[in-house]
């Protein structure tokens, strides 16, 4: 409970106590206007108990909302990251090829001339693809990452929120 309420209900009960102590009333009179007294307090008590129940559900609520918005978003950006990985793939291959046909070409008519050159540029080929595909796999091992993270901070959220809410109407 928070102590602002904390506070209200002893300063209540004081009142209360004071005011019956000070009433110039018979016991019977006392003793019935302090059930009154009770049975009211013990009303707004359940009220605001509800109150925190309907508060702690719509707050779980939100919480699981933006949970499962954050999980179809990082779905959706893994998604765009596949598919741009997969397309740079496709474009690579393409280039590669051509390269590959470009020096064939260039070898069978300058063989003596150029075989180092084309034994260089295959090397210099090859790194790059290397090179290429461990970028790649990088990228895509650290968007993985990033994405199981976010969805377990959100997971851990939605529990940290109910698990307040649950908290909060125990104490209320």
């Amino acid at each position: 409970m928070s102590s602002r309420f904390m506070s209200f209900v002893k300063g209540a009960l004081i009142g209360l106590g004071v005011g019956l102590l000070v009433a110039p009333k018979s016991g019977k009179e006392t003793r019935d206007d302090i059930t009154k007294k009770m049975d009211d307090l013990k009303e707004q008590g359940m009220d605001y108990a509800d109150l925190a129940v309907d508060k702690g559900k719509e707050y779980a609520d939100l919480a699981a909302d933006k949970g499962n918005e954050i999980t179809q978003t990082s779905k959706h950006k893994v998604t765009d990251v596949r598919k741009s990985l997969s397309e740079s793939s496709r474009n690579l291959r393409h280039t590669l090829s051509n390269a590959a046909q470009d020096v064939q070409h260039t070898t069978e008519a300058f063989v003596d001339e150029v075989s180092d050159s084309a034994k260089q540029a295959a090397t210099d080929i090859k790194e790059t693809a290397q090179i290429t595909k461990m970028e790649a796999e990088d990228e895509l091992s650290n968007t993985a990452d990033d994405v199981k993270s976010t969805t377990e901070d959100a997971v851990a959220d939605v529990k940290d929120t109910a698990d307040d809410a649950k908290v909060d109407a125990k104490n209320i």
